[in-house]
């Protein structure tokens, strides 16, 4: 059974994944700031005046997701909503002074996770991985589709 877990892609991938989130998690943690609120952060530190929608499609999760990591972001003092002056339905997220400062460092936590997850690749190894993980979500994104 053991073996099977081993050369299982799937388990992997999710292992992996576990692994890195932990990693970022220790270093972001005295932050005030999860891993799943960083890209959200990064996000609107790189553009501010997102709306919901745009920023659930920047970063590929569903709305009722979005909806409630803003509501802690938004609890916590770290994103502010503004309604949008076009549409009074919507309403634009920005950044709070209190963390605006704290983003560059974040970003460089989350740089220093991903270095490590990959130093004993070569650039080329790197480029590879990339283009392979996004073949591979391409392919199960077209199957939601279809």
């Amino acid at each position: 059974m053991e073996n099977q877990v081993n050369n299982n892609l799937g388990y992997k991938l999710h292992y992996l994944a576990r692994l890195m989130m932990a990693s970022l998690n220790d270093r972001i943690k005295s932050q005030g700031v999860s891993p799943g609120q960083l890209p959200v952060l990064c996000c609107l530190y790189d553009e501010e005046g997102q709306t919901q929608a745009e920023l659930c499609r920047r970063i590929q999760v569903e709305q009722p997701t979005m909806a409630n990591t803003l509501r802690r972001m938004e609890r916590d003092g770290l994103i502010r909503r503004t309604p949008c002056e076009n549409d009074k339905r919507q309403t634009r997220i920005f950044l709070t002074r209190k963390i605006q400062p704290t983003v560059e460092a974040l970003q460089q936590k989350r740089d220093t996770v991903l270095s490590e997850m990959t130093r004993m690749m070569s650039e080329d190894d790197v480029a590879t991985f990339h283009r392979l993980l996004d073949s591979a979500m391409q392919a199960l994104e077209n199957n939601k589709k279809a």
